[in-house]
C-alpha cells in the first residue's frame, strides 16, 4: 500500500516538526529569563546580598567593578558580610531586567544579558541611581533549576 502526501500535507508535517523542535530549544531560554528576573525579584524583596547567596554555585565568580573578581562562595559571603557593616548597605537597591538568554542545546549551560539599576538614598534623601549592564552564566543542577557560576557588571557612563 502507497501513501501519497500532497504538497500542503508534507508542509504542515514539516512545520509542526519544526515547531516543536523550537520549542525544546526555546525551553531553557526560557527557564533562563525566568530565573534570572525571580533572582532580581529577590534581590528587590530580600536585598541583594541574600539573592547573590541564594541564587549562585559553590565555585561561583563575581565580577564587580574595579576591584579583582570574588571566587566562591564562601569568599563572596564573607565580601557581602563586610558590606553588610556599612551602615547604609539596607538603604541599598540593586534589581535588573534580563533582555535576552542563550542556552546549550542540551540545557546545562547558559547566560543572560540585561540591565540593572542599583539605588542608594543621596543626601536630603533624594535617591542616587546608577545603571549598567551584565552578563550571568547559568548551570542547571542536579535538580534541574538553574544557578549562576559566573557574573559581570559593568556601570553606564554618568
Amino acid at each position: 500500500m502507497r501513501i501519497f502526501l500532497r504538497p500542503a500535507q508534507i508542509f504542515a508535517a514539516l512545520a509542526t516538526l519544526a515547531a516543536a523542535t523550537m520549542g525544546a530549544y526555546a525551553a531553557p531560554k526560557d527557564e533562563l529569563i525566568a530565573t534570572d528576573k525571580a533572582f532580581s525579584e529577590m534581590s528587590a524583596e530580600k536585598g541583594m546580598h541574600a539573592a547573590f547567596l541564594a541564587y549562585m554555585t559553590d565555585d561561583a565568580r563575581l565580577f564587580q567593578g574595579p576591584t579583582p573578581p570574588l571566587s566562591g562562595k564562601a569568599a563572596i559571603a564573607a565580601a557581602f558580610a563586610e558590606e553588610e557593616k556599612s551602615p547604609h548597605y539596607k538603604a541599598q537597591k540593586l534589581t535588573w531586567t534580563p533582555l535576552e538568554a542563550e542556552a546549550s542545546s542540551d540545557g546545562t549551560l547558559g547566560w543572560t544579558r540585561g540591565t540593572w539599576v542599583y539605588t542608594v538614598p543621596g543626601e536630603k534623601d533624594a535617591p542616587i541611581k546608577v545603571t549598567g549592564y551584565y552578563v550571568t552564566e547559568w548551570r542547571r543542577q542536579t535538580d534541574g533549576s538553574y544557578k549562576f557560576c559566573l557574573d559581570i557588571g559593568g556601570a553606564d557612563k554618568h
